[in-house]
């Protein structure tokens, strides 16, 4: 630029700040800026986009549960009692309430948590996002695993999408993580962290209970316990779990690879209706090739009628090749009486196996015969004329063996890792248990204590007859 051209342009721009245009444009032009950088476009970001694909399918999880005063008769039995000793203060009264997070896993209601959240719990609410409350059962939990299954009592009101799940192996360390909640009843929570390490190792008085767990610095609090932990694209990595109070800074997930696998033991057929179907599927991974295999078949079932056997590998269901295990167990669990599946499989062809109903003794038979005890269902009514704060489980009214730490009026509430509700549910409780078999049953027993009348837990070893 010349001198001449030089001094012109000046000479402009001074003319312009003189009579203000310039500081009008400048004017104008700024809100436009603004406005660009704080439109709801510009702040969505891929975290904002992640944690709006799954908030429809977290919920809010509150327990009514049984508190016993003094030491705890379970302690020992259970890893997650210190746990819940400190997350949750309790009383030496009857009821308490505690909160935590879950995730919808399938259409239907079907609800994925820890099992500590769901530990002892006498009822169980269920807040889902559009602010509704429901009932849920506990369908399975697995204490050691730290993973329950649940189900919404009102299925009419649980068309819930599910929440989207990742490859079992599509971790990337140092990726962005999510952990998304819904804690205390106060609507949805987050914090965003990196995944920090896999294969991470848990133990418990000497035993590794898990050597897959999935570290982050991602805030995880009892609050979120049980939500999922998910990455950038939304999906569902693994659930989240408050098991270690003293590490600062640092939050744990069991794998979306061991959720998986636990939900196909419990997500079939039997566990929710009165029907045979016969096999549990599982994933098997092998050379870096993931295949679906027979993890077992009951005995005299539907399925081992069809000549399915332990190992054997399924090609197609309903002949499409299979993608996910859950998607095989989606398709299980909602079979009734006399619905038929087609698996292809491996150097045996294709196998077409139908439910069919099954036969159950009477209920009140099934606990004298096989646990010796005379039981009935805990109604309400029963509940409160006896001084129960809750209903639902088998009270026990005639002891029939030698059970020297059973007495009438005691409340069987679980079997093993088998919730007790009625007697459809200790049929699926003892289902498969050959005669001699050792169970597990969880009992609550009304006490005097001081003119008091508290409630107490026992655990009692039975013998099947």
């Amino acid at each position: 630029m010349s001198p001449l051209a030089r001094q012109m342009a000046i000479s402009t721009v001074a003319a312009l700040l003189a009579s203000g245009t310039l500081a009008h444009i400048s004017a104008e032009a700024a809100p436009e800026k603004r406005a660009a950088a704080t439109s709801p476009d510009a702040r969505m970001t891929p975290t904002v986009k992640a944690v709006s694909r799954v908030l429809p399918s977290v919920v809010n999880i509150g327990t009514e549960r049984i508190i016993a005063s003094g030491a705890s008769p379970w302690q020992g039995a259970d890893p997650f009692e210190k746990l819940l000793r400190n997350f949750f203060a309790q009383q030496p009264r009857v009821k308490t309430l505690s909160l935590g997070s879950g995730a919808i896993i399938a259409k239907g209601g079907l609800i994925v948590t820890n099992a500590h959240v769901v530990h002892k719990a006498m009822k169980i609410l269920v807040r889902t996002s559009d602010g509704k409350t429901h009932l849920a059962q506990e369908v399975a939990s697995d204490p050691l695993n730290d993973i329950a299954l649940l189900r919404l009592a009102d299925t009419r009101s649980a068309d819930i999408p599910p929440i989207p799940l990742a490859k079992p192996d599509s971790l990337l360390l140092g990726e962005t993580v999510i952990a998304v909640g819904n804690p205390y009843g106060l609507g949805n929570s987050i914090s965003r962290g990196v995944l920090s390490a896999t294969g991470r190792e848990v133990s418990y008085n000497g035993k590794v209970l898990f050597s897959d767990i999935l570290q982050t610095d991602a805030a995880i609090n009892p609050g979120n316990s049980g939500g999922p932990l998910i990455n950038i694209n939304g999906e569902m990595i693994g659930i989240n779990t408050a098991i270690f109070q003293q590490a600062d800074g640092i939050g744990f997930a069991i794998p979306v690879r061991r959720v998986e696998e636990l939900l196909a033991k419990w997500m079939i057929p039997e566990r929710f209706q009165d029907v045979s179907l016969g096999f549990v599927p599982a994933e098997n991974a092998e050379n870096g090739k993931m295949t679906f295999v027979i993890a077992s078949v009951f005995p005299e079932s539907p399925a081992w009628k069809a000549g399915l056997r332990k190992g054997d590998v399924i090609k197609a269901v309903d002949g499409a090749p299979p993608r996910r295990l859950i998607a095989i167990s989606d398709k299980l669990w909602r079979m009734k009486v006399g619905d038929a599946i087609t698996l292809d499989i491996a150097k045996k062809g294709r196998v077409s196996i139908r439910t069919k109903a099954i036969r159950h003794l009477d209920g009140k038979e099934l606990a004298k015969n096989r646990l010796g005890l005379g039981t009935q269902i805990l109604t309400p009514k029963l509940a409160r004329a006896l001084g129960y704060p809750f209903h639902g489980g088998l009270i026990v009214d005639e002891v029939l063996s030698e059970h020297p730490n059973i007495r009438r009026g005691d409340v069987l509430v679980r079997v093993d890792n088998t919730p007790i509700y009625d007697y459809k549910c200790l049929r699926r409780a003892l289902e498969g248990k050959r005669n001699g078999h050792t169970v597990n049953a969880f009992l609550i027993t009304l006490e005097k204590r001081g003119g008091n009348l508290l409630l107490s837990r026992k655990i009692v070893p039975i013998v099947l007859k």
